[in-house]
C-alpha cells in the first residue's frame, strides 16, 4: 500500500508543470496546496508518504502543505499508557490484534519497532524530516491506539520540525467511530475540523 501511495504521489506531482496525463489536474490542481489524508491504517501510510517527500532523494518534487491523521495505527513492542490495561475482544481493535498486525502485514520484522509501525522507535529516522507544513491529528479516548496518537503529536512537536502539529481528542469515542456512526454530533465535527483545516490559508 504504501508503494502504491508513492507512486500515486510520484504521479500527482508529474502534473505540477502542467504537462502531466491527467488533463483536468493540468489545468485545475493547485500544487501550492496539497493535503494528505488517512484514516487507521491510512493515516500511518500518510505519515510515512509525508517522510517520503521530505527526503530529497526520493525524487517527488513536491511540497506538501499539510497531513491528517485520523486515528493513526502505530504502534511498539513495548506497552505504553492504555495497552497495558487489558481491553475486550469485542472492540475492533485490540492488543492482540496489534501484537499480531504488524507481523502478518511484513513477516520479515521480528518486533513491532519498524519505524514504519512505530515511527517514534529508538533509531527510526528524524520527524524532523517530516515534509509538510501542517499535521492534524485526531485521537479517540477508548481507542487503543489513543496513547501512540498522543505520543506522535509530541516527539514531532519536539523533533526540530519546523512546521504546526495539532491534536483533538473526541471524549468516550473508540476506534473509527466517525465510520460506525457517521451522522453523529462528533462525526459530524470531525469532518467539518478536516474542512477548515483544509481551507486554511496557506
Amino acid at each position: 500500500m504504501r508503494t502504491l501511495g508513492l507512486h500515486s504521489l510520484k504521479w500527482v506531482a508529474s502534473h505540477s508543470s502542467n504537462n502531466g496525463p491527467g488533463a483536468w489536474l493540468n489545468h485545475h490542481a493547485d500544487f501550492g496546496r496539497i493535503f494528505l489524508d488517512g484514516d487507521s491504517a491510512g493515516a500511518n501510510i500518510v505519515h510515512n508518504l509525508a517522510m517520503r517527500a521530505g527526503n530529497q532523494e526520493a525524487g517527488l518534487g513536491l511540497s506538501l502543505t499539510g497531513a491528517v491523521l485520523v486515528q493513526p495505527c502505530f504502534w511498539g513492542s513495548d506497552p505504553i499508557g492504555s495497552e497495558l490495561v487489558h481491553r475486550e475482544e469485542k472492540e475492533i481493535v485490540n492488543k492482540r490484534v496489534m501484537d499480531r498486525l504488524w507481523s502478518l502485514a511484513c513477516p520479515s520484522n521480528q518486533d513491532n519497532d519498524d519505524p514504519r509501525i512505530n515511527p517514534m522507535a529508538e533509531g527510526a529516522p528524524s520527524l524532523a524530516r517530516l515534509g509538510c507544513r501542517r499535521v492534524l491529528v485526531f485521537v479517540g479516548e477508548k481507542d487503543i491506539l489513543r496513547d501512540r496518537g498522543w505520543l506522535y503529536y509530541k516527539a514531532l512537536d519536539r523533533s526540530g520540525w519546523t512546521g504546526r502539529v495539532d491534536i483533538e481528542e473526541f471524549e468516550g469515542e473508540g476506534h473509527g467511530f466517525h465510520v460506525l456512526n457517521f451522522g453523529s454530533e462528533k462525526a459530524r465535527h470531525l469532518i467539518k475540523q478536516l474542512a477548515d483545516f483544509f481551507n486554511m490559508s496557506p
